[in-house]
């Protein structure tokens, strides 16, 4: 059994290889304009979208088509108020990526399939990804279909150490999705030469996008042999504002004292969202602390 896992754990290593170069071309394609990614000013007409538009001057106006008049067009924005200017102004128009609450214009949480690191059970619409660091790990995740995403990243520090390339791929399909309830399956491997380790998973998120609390347990893996014990997480995100939600993420082994406690906030920008937290590995009378500090760009599907 050992000698059949050895020569497994070999054979595949340069196939994730090759799967981590097409997650890379997928973002390169994903980064192009899309059919859904904007209209173009003289489409626009009087609807019930919610539009985000940026003139040829900089300034930048979110809410609805309420005129469409030949070459004007007047937009009520988010706040009640209503702009007028020729479509000829227009740099850019396209369907606004969030919602209006007390008549603010609350942008959606792009990275709303992880929390610091850890899967929730959501995943990216098809077309849709995110490329980012957390740390010195570069990662990137995109949206294959509304059902699977896959992610992949190569640290920036020690990838090549001794001619032997270290890199990790996490698929992630979703089983089950209802208006509140996410739950999906995965795996996170780490490849380091001839070596595989990493977790089965499964992860259920229960909640909307404001509020929810996230669940999961797995059980990691080495070279193709299963550990006996198995991980588990919970964790949890709330919406303190418009660009800003709050955000926890704990690991432990059941039976064990240990654990991994996380918390912080996540910054949310038109693109770009930046993770700033605390971590706290505890254990039996002792345990240090480290910060947590990630960023990430949001491309393809609608943007």
């Amino acid at each position: 059994m050992k000698n059949f896992c050895r020569r497994s754990c070999r054979a595949p290593v340069s196939l994730p290889r090759i799967v981590l170069l097409s997650l890379l071309l997928a973002w390169g394609v994903a980064s192009a304009p899309t059919p859904l990614a904007a209209q173009t000013p003289a489409a626009l007409a009087v609807s019930d979208t919610l539009y985000e538009i940026r003139l040829a001057d900089g300034s930048t106006y979110i809410g609805q088509v309420v005129e469409a008049q030949g070459d004007q067009i007047t937009l009520q924005s988010t706040g009640g108020v209503r702009i007028t200017f020729n479509r000829a102004q227009i740099a850019r128009v396209r369907p606004a990526q969030g919602r209006i609450v007390e008549g603010e214009f609350w942008r959606e949480d792009t990275n709303k399939t992880r929390l610091f690191f850890a899967p929730t059970g959501r995943t990216l619409e098809a077309g849709e990804g995110y490329a980012g660091l957390f740390f010195v790990l570069p990662f990137v995740s995109y949206g294959v279909t509304d059902w699977v995403t896959l992610s992949g990243g190569l640290p920036l520090i020690g990838s090549f150490d001794e001619g032997v390339p270290f890199f990790y791929l996490a698929p992630k399909v979703r089983v089950l999705s209802m208006p509140n309830t996410q739950v999906s399956t995965g795996v996170l491997a780490f490849f380091g030469g001839d070596e595989v380790a990493g977790i089965v998973y499964g992860v259920g998120t229960f909640g909307d996008a404001d509020r929810a609390v996230t669940a999961g347990a797995g059980v990691p893996f080495l070279a193709g042999e299963t550990v006996s014990e198995f991980v588990a997480m919970l964790g949890g995100e709330y919406r303190t504002g418009r660009r800003s939600k709050l955000l926890t993420e704990n690991w432990f082994i059941p039976g064990e004292s240990g654990a991994l406690l996380t918390g912080g906030i996540r910054l949310i920008g038109e693109r770009w969202s930046t993770d700033l937290g605390i971590a706290a590995a505890v254990g039996e009378g002792e345990g240090f602390y480290f910060p947590i500090v990630s960023f990430a760009y949001s491309f393809g599907g609608r943007r």
